[in-house]
């Protein structure tokens, strides 16, 4: 659990988009609850890597971004993103967070289907979650905001940071577990990195843009 030490109370009209994202996800996870077959609409709009290669389902390459696999999956995946959007859409503005978003999920998607061509077996392994998306943002907020502290909750005691050093950590760790996981994990941290890269590709360019202006 990650929390920011100080909120930055930031207004609802600063950060509608991120809101409107939130209740989108929780809106299709209610709808993937009804399905009637049990597998929650993953093989409908999930992204499968074999269906990408073979020009086939090329939509869902958008749709996964807002599909998760269970209660725990979405709780963690929007509670963090919660906590770094207010931040990046007020600075970034609203089309622009959009589109990082967006960026980021699809940059996150194509990483990981790049090393699937290595394990076969996991070409037809479905892939969701906004997670990549998330990671383009925990980029921008690290970068644009590198000095706000955050406090990371191991087993009940908050280890306080600075959010430079948080996303650097967290980006290590997602390389770490994705080598040494590497096809033996349901979990996608290429992903990660990928909407990870993206984001922070964005922030840089945001930021020599913005410092060029002014």
């Amino acid at each position: 659990m990650v929390v920011e030490i100080e909120s930055d109370k930031i207004p609802f009209r600063k950060q509608y988009v991120s809101i409107t994202i939130i209740l989108i996800n929780v809106i299709v996870f209610i709808i993937q609850l009804f399905d009637p077959t049990g597998y929650m609409f993953v093989y409908e709009a999930a992204f499968i890597p074999g269906d990408f290669f073979s020009g086939q389902k090329l939509w869902t390459i958008f749709t996964a971004m807002f599909m998760h696999g269970d209660i725990i999956h979405i709780f963690m995946n929007m509670w963090f993103f919660y906590v770094v959007a207010d931040n990046t859409e007020a600075y970034m503005g609203h089309l622009l967070f959009l589109i990082t978003f967006i960026i980021s999920g699809i940059a996150a998607t194509l990483l990981h289907t790049s090393f699937t061509i290595f394990i076969p077996d996991q070409m037809n392994i479905p892939t969701l979650g906004a997670s990549g998306a998330i990671f383009g943002v925990i980029a921008v907020y690290g970068i644009l905001f590198p000095n706000n502290r955050l406090a990371l909750f191991i087993s009940y005691v908050p280890v306080n940071m600075r959010a430079k050093f948080f996303i650097i950590i967290y980006l290590v760790i997602q390389l770490i577990y994705g080598f040494l996981l590497w096809g033996a994990s349901s979990t996608a941290y290429f992903a990660h990195v990928g909407g990870f890269i993206a984001g922070a590709i964005i922030a840089l360019l945001f930021k020599k843009l913005k410092k060029d202006r002014f």
